[in-house]
């Protein structure tokens, strides 16, 4: 990791890390929490992060390079996604900050920082292979998926009606309500990227849900019974139509009309369960959504009955092991706890939302200072 040991380009990182973190929370994704403690699962679990994960990278690359597991998560329903792999990076740097915030260390940890630091440098570019580090760097857009694939999706498309994107856009309601719910009011079941240009009128926008039945999650015997556990929508969009198309940082698509599902002229909908892709017919779009329906009051039943710790440590599991997924195995996601020093600040904020939320309103996003501090000398 001879790369990062140079403070100026540490440093240099960090500060453009900031700024880009700034200006994408600053864009909200989907509905606000309204039942779980968020903030105080949130702050546990990117203290969590500052404290493990450096020896996590470090005990991955003993058995497999950032390179070479960038490119096992070059497909669809991956858990090495656009989304796991920005969180890998950027809720490491906000855990530092609120361990700051709260007193509990000195500014210390540099080569932990440059550990983790290279190896998200490393695994976001080879996964994207386009030369940048975030969907920002590269013109909003995130093309990360192999030409063969695309390619694929490109001969299942079938042309739209209007019924048929009405359909769509409830399906899109319904899943995004669903997903919600299954992570614990986070926003972390799927993910966009593209555009992927076809032609001169059309580019392809591909929409992983890569997680349908939270298989790390206690809760998940509650939604056992889902058909599949994962899919993607796969469509078209043409540019004309648009003042602009832009995949986030985070992953999400962001278009100039906002409805774009008015716009889509070809789809198709796809499984990646089989470690394949398998088109699925368009009637499974409303068996899906009727499942769904059906199964967010069990998920509503099993959150109502935890205290109000157990809520936030429980709410703390989507927003670690989307990104720990990245540098650990499949058995160390199912037994994940929290680490212990971090569980001896929660009571520093687990019924204060206020401090819970100071990341947001003291440091990272607070106006005129960086959103990232720069590590000492």
């Amino acid at each position: 990791m001879q790369g990062m040991r140079d403070s100026q380009d540490l440093n240099q990182l960090i500060l453009n890390m900031g700024e880009k973190f700034r200006a994408e929370i600053a864009q909200p994704i989907g509905p606000s929490p309204t039942h779980l403690p968020v903030n105080q699962s949130f702050s546990l679990a990117v203290t969590h992060a500052w404290l493990t994960f450096p020896q996590a990278v470090r005990k991955r690359l003993q058995s497999v390079s950032p390179e070479d597991l960038a490119q096992r998560g070059k497909r669809l329903g991956s858990k090495v996604s656009p989304l796991s792999i920005w969180m890998l990076g950027y809720f490491f740097l906000v855990g530092r900050e609120i361990m700051l915030d709260f007193g509990a260390q000195e500014d210390t940890g540099r080569e932990d920082i440059a550990d983790v630091l290279d190896y998200w440098r490393r695994l976001s570019a080879a996964h994207r292979g386009d030369g940048h580090l975030d969907n920002s760097d590269a013109g909003f857009m995130n093309r990360f998926l192999p030409h063969s694939l695309v390619e694929q999706l490109y001969q299942d498309l079938v042309p739209t009606d209007m019924e048929m994107r009405r359909l769509v856009q409830q399906f899109f309601s319904v899943l995004e309500a669903y997903l919600f719910q299954l992570n614990a009011e986070a926003h972390l079941g799927m993910a966009d990227s593209g555009p992927y240009p076809l032609s001169s009128n059309r580019v392809l926008i591909v929409r992983d849900f890569f997680d349908l039945k939270g298989r790390w999650y206690p809760w998940r015997e509650t939604v056992a019974d889902l058909p599949y556990a994962t899919c993607s929508l796969a469509f078209t969009l043409d540019p004309a139509d648009f003042q602009n198309i832009e995949i986030s940082d985070r992953g999400a698509l962001l278009t100039s009309p906002a409805d774009y599902t008015q716009g889509m002229h070809e789809i198709s909908i796809v499984t990646n369960d089989s470690g394949q892709p398998r088109v699925l017919p368009f009637t499974e779009m409303d068996r899906l959504a009727r499942d769904m329906k059906k199964l967010q009051p069990q998920l509503a039943r099993w959150f109502s009955r935890l205290s109000h710790r157990e809520s936030i440590i429980q709410g703390v599991r989507p927003w670690v092991l989307r990104p720990y997924a990245t540098i650990a195995n499949d058995e160390d996601c199912f037994s994940w706890e929290p680490a212990p020093e971090a569980l001896q600040l929660l009571p520093l904020y687990e019924d204060d939302d206020a401090r819970a939320a100071r990341w947001a309103t003291h440091r990272c996003l607070a106006p005129d200072r960086s959103a990232f501090v720069p590590v000492a000398d």
